[in-house]
């Protein structure tokens, strides 16, 4: 039930139901109908973007969130939540913009690899010519 749910979210969040009805709806007279999980969807909504939720959770609807909420950390999922509330043109320039950061954080990467690599064979070419073993043989 939807109420169950909005019981422990406002626990979790430090209020109770009675104080959430009211801060949604103006009024706690509203509490019987809710209880009866009867919500109208402008009041769903306030009460998702309030604890930053999906109203699939409330409505027990299977979907990704709920899949991947128990192999997310709080942090990608906070993230995910916001993307997915993004209309379709800013989640594709999302997606760009994501894959470009990705792009040139392994380039830096690959770049300081090449330049650690680079700097481990000077060392060692020093190394062997202060002790004139690049010598041997010769």
């Amino acid at each position: 039930m939807i109420i169950e749910k909005l019981e422990a979210l406002c626990s979790q969040n430090g209020t109770n139901i009675t104080a959430l009805c009211k801060e949604i709806t103006g009024s706690s007279g509203n509490l019987p109908t809710w209880k009866k999980d009867k919500i109208r969807p402008d009041w769903l909504r306030q009460i998702c973007l309030k604890f930053n939720i999906s109203s699939d959770y409330l409505l027990d609807l299977p979907t990704p969130v709920n899949v991947i909420n128990t192999t997310l950390s709080q942090k990608e999922r906070d993230v995910l939540i916001r993307f997915n509330r993004l209309n379709d043109d800013y989640q594709i320039k999302s997606q760009s913009y994501m894959i470009s950061l990705f792009e040139k954080q392994e380039s830096w990467k690959n770049e300081l690899d090449e330049l650690e690599l680079h700097e481990e064979s000077v060392a060692a070419d020093s190394s062997l010519k202060r002790t004139g073993t690049d010598n041997l043989g010769k």
